[in-house]
């Protein structure tokens, strides 16, 4: 029974050391593009909306590409 917890144990760890990773690349400064003093989407190119940037000062998509971003990624 040991080992099955075992396994699970270093699964969960490897899970959340991927997921701490991608979240430090994402938040690495100087990712943001900016354009006419407004920060743009690195996709698609428009202006992040105020809101978003509130709730994610460190977004670098819109909403609509970040979730296509994610559903592609993982």
């Amino acid at each position: 029974m040991a080992d099955i917890v075992d396994r699970a144990q270093e699964r969960e760890e490897a899970h959340r050391a991927r997921a701490i990773e991608a979240a430090r690349r994402v938040m690495r400064p100087g990712r943001q593009r900016i354009r006419d003093g407004r920060v743009v989407c690195l996709d698609c190119g428009e202006p992040i909306p105020a809101g978003r940037l509130a709730v994610v000062p460190t977004a670098v998509r819109c909403l609509g590409c970040q979730r296509a971003h994610e559903e592609g990624a993982w």
